[in-house]
């Protein structure tokens, strides 16, 4: 369905567990995808060096029905292919396949990938990857619901293009994953002071995006020391305000039989033009609020 102002009214599914859909209604084609978090408000701390983890999607945004596939009551499918970058945005969208041809459900499902986001698959150690993807829709009118998802193909596994430069760390990380996790009283790190990093002016004037990937010590203090970039998107832009704002957070120390110990983690900052612009004005308006924002003491 299209509403008045022109905008896609479809369904959009959190796909977690499984398809949880709500109605909403979605800016025209033209307008961009929505954008993932701006600096990773909600960081997620690796705890562990862990293995490959495929991309997969955060959100999605159900096709419409071609119009007159519906009226002829005509079912279909489509496939479509594309590249899930580290933004995670679908990129280089085309259609694989596209059945019965010429009745609108490969150009429906392929428009539809641009209002998708993804949590790009996650590499060994640290960092993210882009990676190629396919994505089938079923169409058919009859059904409940008439249009069905398909579990996401992704393809192969990416590597990092270079290894991690301080061997240090590496080795902290094997003695991590030598350990017996049930001698540790706790696996999660908990952040006790967080810095979001500023978003370079030069990159915000030229709407320039980035993502830099670390990997820290966090000392038996809970400060943080000894880090390393793992590898970034833009890197001149965006390592310096990323080095400065991860140095300046603080940890509950992960403990040992009683006594804290030094831990590796990782962490990537996202940096999104649209959802920093967006976070910068609600930070002005709690601000008048009086209600503490994320960074203050």
């Amino acid at each position: 369905m299209v509403n008045s102002t022109g905008g896609r009214v479809g369904l959009v599914c959190a796909l977690m567990a499984g398809h949880y859909c709500w109605a909403e209604t979605v800016p025209p084609a033209e307008s961009e995808a929505p954008a993932a978090p701006a600096i990773s408000p909600s960081p997620s701390i690796a705890d562990d060096a862990g293995g490959f983890t495929d991309a997969h999607p955060s959100l999605a945004v159900m096709p419409r029905y071609p119009k007159s596939a519906l009226r002829k009551k005509r079912d279909g499918k489509a496939t479509v292919g594309f590249d899930i970058n580290r933004f995670g945005r679908a990129e280089n969208i085309r259609i694989i396949e596209a059945l019965p041809e010429r009745a609108g459900f490969g150009r429906e499902a392929a428009e539809t990938l641009e209002f998708w986001a993804f949590s790009p698959a996650r590499l060994p150690l640290c960092g993210t990857s882009t990676q190629y993807a396919e994505q089938t829709f079923v169409f058919d009118h009859d059904g409940d619901p008439a249009i069905s998802i398909l579990p996401l193909v992704v393809d192969g596994k990416p590597q990092r293009q270079g290894p991690l430069e301080q061997k240090t760390l590496e080795q902290y990380w094997e003695d991590q994953k030598a350990a017996k996790f049930e001698q540790w009283e706790s696996r999660n790190f908990v952040v006790l002071r967080r810095v979001e990093p500023d978003y370079p002016l030069q990159a915000l004037d030229r709407r320039k995006e980035g993502v830099v990937s670390l990997v820290f010590l966090i000392g038996r203090d809970g400060g943080v020391s000894n880090v390393e970039v793992v590898d970034s998107v833009r890197g001149n832009f965006f390592q310096k305000p990323a080095l400065s704002a991860i140095r300046q957070w603080r940890f509950e120390p992960r403990r040992r039989n009683g006594m804290p110990v030094d831990s590796v983690a990782c962490h990537e900052f996202v940096f999104h033009v649209d959802e920093y612009e967006r976070s910068g004005k609600l930070k002005k308006e709690r601000q008048s609020e009086r209600i503490t924002t994320y960074g203050s003491q």
